[in-house]
């Protein structure tokens, strides 16, 4: 067999393995749902909810005893001409969850909740935590009547608690269990 043929029968070979062995990534994603602004007695807020559509590499995250949090970054803007226009308002909400090792139960802070949330089942916890989150973004009077805004929401589920050592050490590994989701929705008031 010449060389040349040998060369390309090995490095097909080669790619088939590869394509073989290799796992098959089913990468999950966060699903938004009923965005709107709205007025809450007075104060400009953001409300939303976040779900996943598939739990199963949270689920192994967390079984696994790693601290995941979701932060939501809002950043409310006018919409004006060809430069960025200046922010207007900025919030930003943290919610971890976490497996309680004894009682085999997830547990899942929440801000401006004193009590965490805790049960056993992970999909249910999510859906009575995250289907209705809200931002306070500020007093509705910074809205100017006629005007067109933007409101920019990104969304990320991650690991947390991780010591900066081991970050920078590692800085290449993706701490994210899900990928950044960002979202946008144009209003006028």
């Amino acid at each position: 067999m010449p060389l040349r043929r040998r060369a390309s029968l090995t490095a097909l070979l080669l790619a088939l393995s590869l394509c073989l062995w290799a796992p098959v990534a089913q990468a999950q994603s966060l699903v938004l749902s009923n965005l709107v602004v709205d007025n809450q007695s007075g104060m400009l807020t953001a409300r939303f909810g976040v779900s996943l559509d598939s739990l199963a590499e949270m689920t192994d995250a967390l079984n696994g005893g790693v601290t995941l949090a979701l932060t939501c970054r809002a950043k409310l803007s006018p919409q004006g001409g060809i430069l960025s226009s200046p922010q207007v308002a900025a919030a930003e909400m943290v919610c971890r969850v976490k497996l309680d090792s004894l009682t085999r139960e997830y547990v899942m802070t929440l801000p401006g909740r004193e009590a965490p949330l805790k049960n056993a089942r992970l999909d249910e916890l999510l859906r009575a935590s995250w289907s209705q989150l809200s931002l306070d973004l500020g007093s509705w009077s910074i809205l100017e009547r006629g005007r067109g805004y933007t409101l920019a929401l990104d969304i990320r589920l991650h690991q947390v608690d991780i010591p900066n050592w081991f970050r920078r050490t590692l800085f290449f590994w993706a701490w994210d269990v899900a990928p950044q989701a960002s979202y946008q929705l144009h209003f006028k008031y």
